[in-house]
């Protein structure tokens, strides 16, 4: 898997073509879901910064919810290690609730402010930790996991739901 360095990098590039994409869509398509029932663009622009949020608490040990930790191992081999693997997410599933965006999220200028803080945020928050204690993170859904690891998932997870933007 990528060191930690290079993972970083990537996530930033794929949260960079998420944030581009979606600043070329007009009022009209940023509001509008992609099928019926589905979340708006603004509405997946919160998610993914709500995802980068929680990262953020990963890392400073207060993240909350979770699964059972007897269920942590069988989560994380079928979610991280075979998203990694595969370099894509291999199931269709439903977001957990603490993942979930809001009705109406907001502006773009707002919603995508959030998302680059929360990702900056969790940039430096890692860096700064003690270089044996960057290597490893908790998290309450898939128990330890390199942080190269989470980092590539959440890069995988943000081109997930660029692909899911409208075209400008």
């Amino acid at each position: 898997m990528a060191d930690l360095d290079t993972a970083l990098a990537d996530n930033r590039k794929a949260v960079e073509e998420f944030i581009t994409a979606a600043r070329a869509l007009d009022a009209q398509k940023w509001t509008t879901p992609r099928a019926p029932g589905a979340w708006t663009p603004a509405q997946i622009a919160e998610h993914l910064a709500i995802t980068y949020e929680y990262g953020r608490k990963m890392v400073k040990g207060t993240a909350g919810g979770g699964a059972p930790f007897f269920l942590r191992p069988l989560i994380r081999r079928m979610i991280v290690d075979n998203t990694l693997k595969a370099g894509r997410f291999t199931r269709k599933g439903k977001t957990v609730k603490v993942f979930e965006p809001t009705a109406a999220p907001g502006p773009q200028t707002q919603v995508l402010g959030r998302l680059n803080v929360a990702v900056s945020g969790l940039e430096s928050d890692l860096r700064a930790r003690a270089p044996l204690d960057r290597e490893r993170l908790f998290s309450p859904f898939f128990g330890n996991v390199k942080s190269a690891d989470y980092i590539s998932l959440q890069a995988i997870h943000a081109r997930h739901h660029r692909g899911q933007l409208p075209s400008a």
